[in-house]
């Protein structure tokens, strides 16, 4: 028999009855060493990844968020009994420092879309040219083109870091030259100041009207758990 984890919390929490678990099974707690780890058994060694299970996943870390801020486990986590307990056990230390990190956090999400042409410089004209002075001028055109939209969204990624920065206390950015998604970011920040994180977006959406501000959450901080379950058996999905 095997359990399929949600997330870990450093107190026990109150589930609400009516949570399905992954598979169908019950949701119950293990409490390893004072932390509470929040699972369902499973009877199979593969997970579905199916949008009912993503949502009881998802619901059931939810539920946990409203009480306390939990690292949650990554989507289709499976290990036995004794492995969770030997995983926790082993790696206490390590994860009440985690916890702390996210206490009374939750994680925001801001994504920022922008139309990339680069309009700087035209493109010089190569109708005059042989074919392969042509090729050298476009190909030239093109890694020139590329440093500016690289220069351009970084610019982007910055300004954005640093106009937000008073009210984040982690964030994990990806920058995407070549794509509308420019920039995607997540955001630990404190519970309290949501409201606030929201209106700072709307106000940078003024300062930038050339860009297009997409923002979600609260959500449970799953780029800034980081546990996985160092086990042959962790990744039971298909």
């Amino acid at each position: 028999m095997k359990f399929y984890v949600y997330c870990i919390a450093s107190t026990p929490v109150e589930l609400d009855t009516l949570l399905i678990g992954v598979g169908g099974g019950a949701v119950e707690q293990l409490i390893v060493d004072g932390l509470s780890v929040v699972a369902s058994k499973f009877d199979t060694d593969r997970v579905s990844v199916s949008r009912e299970n993503i949502l009881r996943h998802e619901a059931i870390v939810r539920n946990v968020l409203a009480m306390t801020t939990p690292l949650p486990f990554r989507f289709g986590t499976l290990v036995t009994e004794a492995g969770l307990r030997s995983y926790v056990t082993s790696r206490k230390a390590a994860l009440q420092d985690r916890l702390e990190v996210v206490k009374d956090s939750v994680e925001m999400s801001i994504k920022v879309i922008w139309q990339s042409t680069d309009d700087d410089e035209s493109p010089a004209t190569t109708e005059d040219l042989g074919v392969g002075a042509a090729f050298l001028v476009a190909k030239r055109q093109e890694l020139f083109g590329d440093e500016r939209l690289v220069k351009r969204s970084q610019e982007i990624a910055d300004w954005l870091s640093g106009r937000i920065k008073n009210l984040v206390k982690k964030e994990n950015i990806s920058v995407h030259p070549k794509q509308k998604l420019v920039v995607a970011g997540a955001y630990l920040i404190q519970r309290a100041i949501q409201a606030q994180f929201r209106t700072r977006v709307e106000e940078l959406a003024v300062e930038r009207p050339e860009l297009h501000f997409l923002t979600s959450g609260p959500w449970p901080p799953y780029t800034f758990a980081n546990i996985d379950l160092e086990f042959e058996t962790q990744f039971g999905v298909s």
